[in-house]
């Protein structure tokens, strides 16, 4: 069959869309309209994203100044805790530094035989405390007493032999704490002579005899933990015991 073309010949040639030959300026500005308003909503959009980002950013600067807050508050506390064991430990250098003198002296007269008699006491925690008779005042126990940076009980005193004295050098080493005990000397009495506890306590019951020794010797503690000794043993003597029986 043959193929008939129903097109008019007056229209076969253009090839040009009859739609588009029609389109005007209406057209052209609606489209100009369109992409007006596609660049608005993508502003306003991107707008709101701004203004959203600024609210969370301000809400972040507010929680950040909260925390600011709490930790200023905190360091308060810390400040504290840490001024706390700033003065525990103060405390705890001063306890260290302490002897128990009255614990010392307890045991002392526990061990002391019931036929010894203590003419003086000196109790220092340093070899320099100074003050009272004895090695830390330039006695005859002051080579001793120096001998040794620890507390330390300084005795003079008389018994009724030799054996004695040895006994209780012996009985002075059970005390708690003690670390050496030294002989500095031990003179026996002639008959003639009276030291200040002798003479009176001849007749006593439970003095020295006339002919007895008279001792002196250094008690040295455990040193001290601490830098220095304070307390009642400041070198100042303890005690001065008069002529008779230390029980």
């Amino acid at each position: 069959m043959k193929a008939v073309n129903l097109i008019p010949s007056d229209s076969r040639g253009g090839g040009v869309s009859p739609a588009l030959g029609r389109l005007g300026a209406a057209h052209v500005v609606l489209g100009l309209l369109a992409v007006v308003l596609a660049f608005v909503a993508v502003y306003v959009l991107t707008s709101n994203t701004i203004s959203q980002r600024k609210s969370q950013l301000a809400g972040l600067q507010q929680q950040v100044a909260q925390i600011q807050g709490q930790i200023t508050r905190f360091n308060s506390y810390a400040h504290f805790e840490q001024l706390a064991q700033q003065r525990a430990a103060t405390v705890r250098q001063i306890a260290s530094s302490r002897f128990d003198w009255h614990g010392a002296l307890s045991d002392l007269s526990k061990v002391v035989p019931a036929d010894t008699s203590l003419q003086s006491l000196v109790a220092t925690a340093t070899p320099g405390g100074g003050g009272g008779s004895g090695g830390s005042s330039g006695g005859p126990g002051a080579g001793v007493r120096g001998a040794i940076s620890a507390p330390a009980f300084e005795l003079k005193g008389c018994t009724g032999t030799q054996d004695e004295v040895a006994q209780l050098m012996s009985r002075l080493r059970l005390i708690n704490g003690v670390t050496r005990v030294t002989l500095e000397d031990s003179v026996k009495q002639s008959g003639g002579q009276s030291g200040a506890a002798v003479a009176s306590s001849s007749g006593s019951s439970g003095g020295c005899a006339a002919n007895g020794p008279t001792f002196d010797m250094v008690i040295f503690f455990q040193p001290l933990s601490g830098a220095s000794g304070t307390g009642s043993g400041s070198g100042q003597p303890v005690t001065a015991a008069t002529p008779g029986t230390t029980k």
